[in-house]
């Protein structure tokens, strides 16, 4: 730069006018961004977002935990400090990275839904552009987990539970199958049950929320600070209560957890934790139970579902979605749908009910016709 140039800039007051001149003459200034030095930093940004979580479930936190931080370290190994410097080019060579050290898509679509999810907060509060989450979408990166999230099919569970019954009878993977199938029910809610909650005579299960000694609810209870109320009662169908008896009586190991309670769902060691639960719905739907036929998806055979997750196994979340449908296809109201499966009506209707808008407006009309009477 010229000292005539210098000279005649220094009389400039206009900051933006000076570098508008200097890019007129093609010389780069050093960019000193101070809104991204003035933004607190990423870690600062990540320890607020998780006590801003404090009631979600301890396995989401564990998530959060597990996986957030990962993505933070790769960043300040590139000199990223700050939310503002998040660039999608960044982004994309973290994805890179979990490429290069995962083979299978489902850890990672662990690892960017999660980040995802933070990222989303951030841009929520202006802190970052909106690109650099949506490239994290699962369909953008072409994900596809080995187990399936859609809503496992009524005709799939009947023959999967059919297999069951005349093969696996009383066992952990039947049992389960048969009741998270029959209650639509959350992980958390499983590993929650103990002995004392199942009324065999009435056919019915309680579920309860108990955080001071060891399991918790997504919704918490009525009587604590929790957001919602996930405890209920919830009505069993008769080959649900007879499956669980026969576990107790000759499959359930004779064990307390820790707190001297008496878990419904247990293994040698205690009580049976959600991973296991996962494992044993995993390993229920899988290749080896699923029924035959053309519509069958692919499955090379070389899965070992003891100890794998199959391709044609579904999350536990997809059973609770197909128990959901299945009930409101058989005629549940929404209603009451909501409080047997702990989750809202606006939920329900978006996520859930599987009637079309003329098969609802009927069922509406059918329904006032009868408010009529005569």
């Amino acid at each position: 730069m010229s000292d005539a140039l210098v000279e005649a800039l220094s009389g400039v007051d206009d900051s933006q006018a000076v570098e508008e001149i200097l890019d007129a003459f093609g010389i780069e200034t050093a960019s000193t961004d101070s809104s991204h030095s003035n933004q607190p930093t990423l870690s600062n940004l990540y320890d607020r977002f998780l006590r801003r979580r404090q009631q979600r479930s301890s396995a989401t936190r564990a998530q959060y935990k597990r996986t957030i931080p990962v993505f933070i370290t790769f960043a300040e190994t590139h000199n990223v400090d700050h939310p503002g410097q998040i660039t999608t080019e960044l982004v994309d060579e973290f994805v890179d990275g979990l490429e290069a050290s995962f083979s299978a898509d489902a850890t990672i679509y662990t690892y960017t839904k999660n980040v995802r999810t933070w990222l989303n907060w951030l841009n929520d509060r202006q802190l970052c552009d909106e690109a650099v989450y949506n490239i994290l979408s699962k369909d953008e990166l072409g994900l596809s987990p080995n187990a399936r999230d859609e809503a496992l099919p009524a005709d799939e569970a009947t023959a999967i539970l059919e297999k069951l019954r005349s093969r696996r009878y009383g066992t952990a993977i039947h049992t389960t199958t048969e009741l998270f199938w029959n209650g639509g029910l959350r992980l958390g809610d499983g590993h929650s049950l103990d002995l004392c909650d199942f009324y065999p005579e009435e056919n019915e299960l309680w579920i309860a929320h108990r955080p001071d000694t060891g399991t918790r609810l997504k919704n918490g209870s009525e009587d604590d600070d929790t957001p919602g109320d996930g405890e209920r009662y919830i009505e069993l169908r008769d080959e649900v209560v007879e499956a669980l008896e026969h576990f107790i009586k000759y499959e359930r190991p004779d064990v307390t957890d820790e707190y001297g309670r008496q878990p419904l769902f247990a293994t040698e060691y205690g009580r049976a934790c959600k991973a296991t639960l996962r494992r044993w719905l995993y390993k229920a739907t899988s290749c080896r139970w699923q029924p035959d036929g053309p519509e069958k998806p692919d499955c090379d055979g070389s899965c070992d579902p003891d100890a794998d997750v199959c391709p044609l196994s579904y999350y536990p979340h997809a059973i609770r979605r197909g128990a959901i449908v299945n009930h409101l296809s058989g005629g549940l109201r929404q209603d009451l749908a909501s409080q047997r499966f702990d989750v809202s009506v606006s939920v329900i209707k978006k996520h859930y009910d599987p009637r079309t808008k003329h098969q609802r407006k009927e069922d509406r009309a059918e329904a006032v016709r009868k408010c009529w009477g005569d």
